[in-house]
């Protein structure tokens, strides 16, 4: 599709996305409910940048910075009166990145035409955070055994500490990373479990987050995802350390993390890659048995192939480097599991780590394909879509259409993801994925 006739398409879903009542109508409609274990959850939560006005206010932001003849500026501005509304209504419920004060302040950020708006709303986001983060490390630290949204990248630390990447200069929010840091380094020491010692990010089945995943790992697991696993425990580390923050045995972390990832992972002549959790007993036998993981940002080889070809930059460790450069390219071919336009784990989130490998390592095999994965999600465009793109979910072979606007599996996500390979990125959203 030629670049007029995406911008056009942007533009028009863009619009369509300035109706909130519209929004508010189609996403709280039952047939956009998803079922959890016997339970109905609407995901639509009007102040998480995962599904709501956070997501559009990014959005907003990215576009006036694309296409600032469009008038983007003024409704982006409506959303954050109306975020703020809320905000003074409601309280802001946690620190975290999707659900939480972190995504708010992201998407300030993007809203604020490079830091010259919004200042004194980022300034009260910043202090909340930096008023809090103290006491939640303390307690975090205080546990006997870790649950993943402890630390993770979606409701943990990580994200949190991703936001806090955008204040180097302001010496509280250094101080809250370094807290951060200095946690992580923690939890990864190894721990004794049942006379065995393992590293400390093992988390045992009644901490898992569903009833699924306990009888799926009784004896507990080790989670390798980014979006709820060590490899953005990874990131953190090594994004840090770019920023100067080089606390004792922070590197050591790195190797111990980057080692593990190294160990349990599936390759062979055909195959290299990584599936989503290691069970104890893998751990135990020190070998990972073969997995049906998809290829995606939140799961499976993409996301973490990213966080080992950083560490590989970051620690100049070529084994690591290769490694993820081969595995990326295998999981671009091999495509597991995805089918939806989105990002968490649809084609936009393996179109832009393959965008973010091609920047950091000149290898036009990563730009090609990061085209080619955008085509894939411009070809899912569907006018019958209240926003123009559904999150396809499947489920025993049933295949259901979601309309979401949110960043992480809606239309928000999709557009960004569009905008930045077409265009390049003008605004740090990447930061809540840890792509930054």
């Amino acid at each position: 599709m030629e670049k007029e006739r995406i911008k056009s398409l942007i533009i028009s879903i863009a619009k369509k996305l300035s109706d909130y009542d519209y929004i508010k109508d189609t996403v709280n409609n039952e047939r956009n409910f998803i079922n959890v274990e016997g339970i109905t959850i609407n995901p639509f939560r009007e102040l998480t940048l995962s599904h709501g006005i956070p997501a559009l206010c990014v959005l907003y932001g990215e576009l006036n910075e694309q296409y600032p003849e469009e008038g983007f500026d003024n409704i982006g501005h409506e959303y954050m009166l109306k975020m703020g509304r809320l905000i003074e209504e409601q309280g802001i419920s946690s620190l975290a990145m999707f659900s939480g004060a972190s995504g708010i302040g992201l998407s300030a950020v993007c809203l604020s035409h490079n830091r010259t708006r919004y200042a004194s709303f980022i300034e009260n986001i910043n202090s909340f955070i930096e008023k809090l983060i103290k006491k939640l490390v303390l307690e975090l630290k205080s546990k006997k055994d870790i649950h993943m949204s402890d630390y993770d990248v979606i409701e943990g630390l990580c994200g949190v500490a991703n936001y806090c990447m955008l204040f180097n200069n302001d010496n509280k929010m250094k101080e809250a990373l370094i807290l951060i840091v200095e946690y992580i380094i923690e939890i990864c020491k190894d721990k004794i479990w049942d006379n065995l010692v393992i590293p400390g990010w093992y988390i045992p089945a009644e901490n898992q987050f569903l009833k699924h995943d306990k009888d799926l790992w009784p004896n507990g697991c080790f989670n390798i995802g980014l979006s709820h696993g060590i490899p953005g425990m990874l990131l953190v580390l090594c994004n840090s350390a770019k920023l100067e923050i080089k606390l004792p045995n922070q590197i050591e972390t790195i190797i111990k993390i980057s080692d593990f990832l190294m160990k349990f992972h599936i390759e062979d002549d055909e195959k290299n890659y990584w599936g989503s959790h290691i069970s104890l007993e893998e751990y135990i036998n020190n070998e990972v048995n073969e997995t049906n993981s998809r290829d995606a940002w939140c799961y499976g080889t993409p996301g973490v192939a990213y966080s080992l070809l950083i560490a590989g930059k970051s620690l100049n460790k070529r084994e690591y480097i290769d490694s993820s450069v081969d595995a990326m390219k295998k999981a671009i071919k091999r495509l597991n599991g995805i089918y939806s336009p989105t990002f968490c784990h649809g084609f936009s989130g393996v179109a832009y780590i393959s965008k973010r490998f091609y920047e950091i390592t000149n290898i036009e095999y990563f730009n090609e394909h990061s085209v080619n994965l955008i085509n894939k999600v411009l070809d899912l465009y569907d006018e019958k879509a209240a926003f123009g793109f559904y999150n396809i979910e499947k489920d025993n072979e049933k295949t259901k259409y979601y309309d979401y606007i949110g960043i992480i599996d809606g239309v928000v996500g999709i557009l960004l993801t569009i905008l930045a390979i077409e265009n390049g990125i003008k605004t740090p959203w990447d930061y809540a994925f840890s792509l930054q």
